[in-house]
């Protein structure tokens, strides 16, 4: 019998130290095909500029949500700067998220673009989205679907798809302890996650409000829309002010 003990205690230590090689050739341990955030909360910007598509009605563009100083978001006040590692833009809603119920709530909120990004900086990696959405009842909605559950045991409802998930640090966000924000804005709403790079274990809580805070910083653009919706408006309601009445 000793002989065959020795063996099987051959073969788990040989095994143990593969785990512990992959995991350090990696950077830590990768985290479950579906992940969530363990925090999640939900705001409203109170936006009514961006109300509704009717009344914003271009689309999202690349350059506005990836280009010039997007390419970099740096949070003086949070001393944290992100950095932009992947990015995309589609029609695709369905594939920006993972989740029946997700991916549901997309389609009844008629959503036209999803936009999703990877953003690493010193200390944390972070994934950002937006999606398009029929006004600001859908994006709320949205957000409740994200929403992952209360009792741990059940099954969520999905969330926002890990940009390049195959690719290091991403490959490892759910894998610690991370948190998430979803913010409607109107017509649209954005998510934005993130996780400290050394994080290994969901239960280990740390504070991520500066990191979020800072990635927040991802919605800009949608700040420049409501001001030049609001100078749009009030240049109509100047004009039609002038015009004389017979």
């Amino acid at each position: 019998m000793l002989p065959l003990l020795l063996g099987a205690l051959g073969v788990a230590v040989v095994a143990l130290v593969v785990v512990l090689v992959l995991q350090f050739a990696t950077g830590g341990a990768e985290a479950p095909e579906n992940p969530v955030p363990a925090a999640f909360q939900i705001h409203d910007s109170g936006s009514e500029v961006l109300a509704t598509r009717e009344t914003d009605s271009r689309p999202l563009n690349k350059s506005e949500l990836f280009g010039g100083d997007a390419e970099q978001i740096d949070s003086k006040s949070q001393g944290i700067t992100f950095q932009l590692q992947t990015s995309s833009l589609s029609k695709d809603c369905a594939s920006a998220v993972w989740g029946t119920g997700v991916r549901t709530a997309l389609a009844d909120a008629d959503c036209t673009q999803a936009a999703r990004a990877g953003y690493t900086s010193e200390d944390y990696v972070g994934a950002a989205a937006m999606f398009n959405l029929r006004d600001t009842e859908a994006a709320q909605a949205v957000a409740t679907a994200l929403q992952p559950p209360k009792n741990p045991e059940a099954d969520p409802s999905g969330f926002i798809a890990v940009p390049a998930a195959g690719e290091d640090p991403f490959s490892r966000l759910g894998a610690g302890y991370s948190a998430a924000e979803a913010t409607v804005s109107g017509h649209y709403l954005s998510v934005v996650w993130v996780q400290p790079i050394d994080s290994k274990d969901p239960a280990e809580r740390v504070s991520l409000v500066s990191p979020l805070i800072a990635l927040n910083n991802f919605r800009d653009p949608l700040y420049s829309r409501e001001v030049q919706l609001e100078n749009f408006q009030q240049n109509q309601e100047a004009q039609q002010s002038t015009v004389p009445t017979s």
